[in-house]
C-alpha cells in the first residue's frame, strides 16, 4: 500500500472516530460520566476515576505485593505469603482487589474490553514504573491460556497487560515461548489449598535457549495465592532463566478469592 493510501486511510479512520464520538460521546466505564477528552486519551477512564484507581498507597510485601503494615520486613514474605513456595522473586501490582479496582477489572473481563484492560495496564505502568524499571528484565511473558480457552474466549487479559508493560520497558513481549499444555480447572473453582496442585505440570516451554540467562517479568491480571505465577516461574527457571518477577493489575487476598 502506498504512503498516500495509508495517509488517506488514517485520515478516514480519524474522521470516523470523531463522528462516532460526536454521535455517541465516550463515557467512563466506572462512573458513566461523559469523558471530557476524546477516545485518543491514554486511558478510557475519567480523570477522577483514574486517580482513584492509581492512588492506593502504603507499604507492600516485596515478595507478593500484598498490603502490609508500616515498617514490616517483607524480604522473606508477609503474613499472606510466608511459608509458601513461590518461585518468583518479587511482585508488583496497581492495587488491592477491592472497591474501584475490583469493579474496573470485572468490567474489563466480563465485557471482553481490550480498551479497559489496556487502560488498567497503562495505569500500572505509570504508577509502578520505578519498581518495574529497577528489575531490569529482559523479556515479558504473559500467562498463556489453554488452546480450548482461547477458542472460546478470544480474549486474554494477561496478553493485553503484558504488551503494554513491554512497550514501556522497551523489551520483547513473548506470547509464543510458553504454552499451557494441560487444561486445568479454573482457580476460582478450586480451594485455596488445592490451587498449587491444580497448576502442577500444566505449562511447557517452547524454546529454552531463548530465555537462558534472562530476567523474566511474568504478567497476569491478578495474583491470589501465587500458584499460577509460581508454576510458570518454575518452568522458566528450569529452562534456564536467571530470575523471575511478577506484575499484575490487582493483588487478591485469599479470603476475597
Amino acid at each position: 500500500m502506498s504512503w498516500s493510501a495509508q495517509t488517506l486511510l488514517r485520515s478516514l479512520a480519524a474522521t470516523a472516530e470523531q463522528l462516532l464520538d460526536f454521535a455517541i460521546p465516550p463515557y467512563c466505564p466506572l462512573c458513566r460520566d461523559v469523558l471530557a477528552q476524546p477516545a485518543q486519551a491514554a486511558v478510557c477512564y475519567c480523570l477522577q476515576c483514574s486517580r482513584r484507581l492509581a492512588e492506593q498507597t502504603g507499604d507492600r510485601c516485596q515478595r507478593c505485593s500484598a498490603a502490609v503494615g508500616p515498617w514490616s520486613s517483607t524480604q522473606r514474605g508477609c503474613v499472606h505469603c510466608r511459608g509458601r513456595t513461590l518461585r518468583f522473586r518479587s511482585a508488583v501490582c496497581l492495587g488491592m482487589y477491592h472497591d474501584d479496582l475490583r469493579r474496573a477489572l470485572l468490567s474489563a473481563k466480563w465485557s471482553f474490553s481490550s480498551v479497559q484492560m489496556q487502560s488498567l495496564a497503562r495505569l500500572l505502568a505509570h504508577r509502578c514504573a520505578p519498581q518495574l524499571r529497577a528489575l531490569q528484565v529482559d523479556r515479558v511473558i504473559p500467562i498463556p491460556q489453554h488452546w480450548r480457552q482461547r477458542l472460546l474466549r478470544h480474549f486474554n487479559p494477561a496478553w493485553l497487560v503484558a504488551e503494554q508493560l513491554a512497550g514501556v520497558l522497551n523489551v520483547p513481549c513473548d506470547i509464543h515461548i510458553l504454552r499451557k499444555s494441560r487444561r486445568t480447572r479454573p482457580q476460582k473453582r478450586v480451594s485455596v489449598t488445592q490451587r498449587f496442585d491444580n497448576q502442577k505440570q500444566s505449562y511447557a516451554i517452547q524454546d529454552a535457549a531463548v530465555i537462558r540467562g534472562e530476567r523474566i517479568l511474568i504478567v497476569d491480571d491478578v495474583l491470589t495465592t501465587g500458584a499460577t505465577c509460581s508454576e510458570v516461574a518454575g518452568v522458566l527457571l528450569k529452562a534456564g532463566a536467571a530470575e523471575c518477577h511478577v506484575a499484575v493489575i490487582a493483588r487478591v487476598l485469599d479470603h476475597s478469592a
